[in-house]
Formats: C-alpha cells, structure tokens, sequence
C-alpha cells in the first residue's frame, strides 16, 4: 500500500529548492586588485555571523542529521531542514557585508558548486517523500540520497577550510604546495578522528546493518588516510623542486 505523502514536508522542500535557484542568480562584487587601504578596513558584523551560522550548519547540524539519518531517527528530516535553510540565510549574509572586501577565489567558486549536491539531496528528498515506483526507481534513490548525504560532512569541512583561506589570504603567490600539503594532512587527521567517533557512538545500528566489522570500516579509513600522506608527501616534494 502506499504511505501517505506528507504534503507540508513537500511544500517546504519545494519552496526552498525555489529559492537555491534564486540565489545562484544573485551576484556578488568582488575585486580583482584590491588596495592596502583595503585591509585596514574591518570585518563588519554581517560576515561573522556568516561564518559562524554557516560553520555551525555544516560543521555541526549536517553531521549530526547525517548520522541520525544513518539510525533511521525520526528527527532526521527536521534537522537537515533546518540546516537547509540556515544554509541559504548564511549564503546571502555572506554576500551582505559591507567593509573589507576580499579576492576572488576558490570559496565563492565552490559556494556555487555547492548547491548542486543541495539541490540534488532535496530533489530526491521530495521523490523520496512522494512513495513512487516503490520496486523500480526508489530503491536506487534511497542509495543516491545516502551517497550525497554522505559526502555532506567532506563538502562542508573543504568548504570551511576554504572560507578561512580566503579570509586569511593564504596560498597565494606561490605557497599552494605548502597549503595542499598542510591542509590535506591535517585534514585527515581530523577526518580519522570524526568518523571514528560517529561509527562507534553514534552509528552503532548503522554497521549492524551493513554487515561489516568496526574493524573493516577502521581499515578502509586508515587506508584513506595514509593515501592523503602520500598525496601530501608529493606535494611537499613538488613545492621544493
């Protein structure tokens, strides 16, 4: 029998994939050549409160939604909602601001790459919603659904990392090897740490169910990892030649 469909859920999905798309069409100066007068001007309000609402959604609200979505929690749907739409709020903030502007570079590219994996998570979240082609379509949806939002946690700390380099002004003038080398293992560490953590306090009924040892998952995350020390080990090569 199909489920009732829960029309508000929907609604809501759908008003807020409306305005992603109006918010990819909103432009944002910045300058090419910025003068040294620039940075003695401060950081207004506005962008810290960018930074910080946008740290707390995907360093913290999407992780958490993603491994309440792995317990199969009913607060799952909620949580991801709201982070959706703090989302949204913290990408016209940041292009709000008022005194020190900033150079063009990876973070407002990557910004606007973002929302293909967002609207692409609320697209099947809609589908999914809907209890169609129940033996058919939904079945490679739900995997879909659980890859994207999977990935929510990377995109969101390169994200972060990439916000702080543009705020700070690194790796420009030549430094990139330093800072793919020191970002990339730092990161994993930081990764190792975050996923152990999630697995062994809180996904507990998620590798039950997927049938591997805890031991299996620490593997294949120690082999991630050590791959990021070989990529950060030729990085460090390459900057020296």
């Amino acid at each position: 029998m199909t489920k009732r469909v829960f029309l508000p859920t929907v609604m809501a999905h759908s008003v807020f994939l409306a305005l992603c798309f109006s918010a990819l069409v909103k432009a944002h100066e910045h300058h090419d050549e910025l003068g040294e007068e620039n940075e003695s001007l401060p950081v207004d309000s506005i962008l810290w409160l960018h930074m910080s609402l946008q740290a707390a959604v995907w360093g913290v609200l999407f992780p958490v939604g993603m491994v309440l979505g792995l317990s199969r929690s009913r607060w799952h749907v909620p949580l991801q909602s709201v982070g959706l739409a703090l989302t949204l709020a913290g990408y016209f903030l940041g292009h709000a601001h008022k005194g020190r502007q900033f150079l063009e570079g990876v973070h407002g590219t990557f910004a606007k790459i973002i929302f293909i994996p967002i609207i692409a998570q609320l697209v099947l979240g809609i589908y999914l919603k809907l209890h169609i082609h129940e033996n058919t379509l939904r079945p490679w949806a739900v995997r879909l659904h659980g890859v994207v939002g999977k990935l929510y946690p990377v995109i969101g700390w390169t994200q972060m990392l990439f916000g702080a380099i543009t705020f700070r002004g690194y790796c420009r003038g030549g430094h990139l090897g330093q800072c793919l080398a020191h970002y990339i293992m730092g990161s994993g560490f930081i990764a190792y740490g975050t996923i152990m953590a999630i697995m062994f306090l809180i996904g507990e009924a998620w590798i039950r169910r997927s049938g591997k040892s805890p031991e299996w998952w620490d593997s294949w995350v120690i082999m991630l990892w050590v791959s990021a020390t070989v990529l950060k080990d030729d990085s460090e090569a390459n900057h020296l030649l």
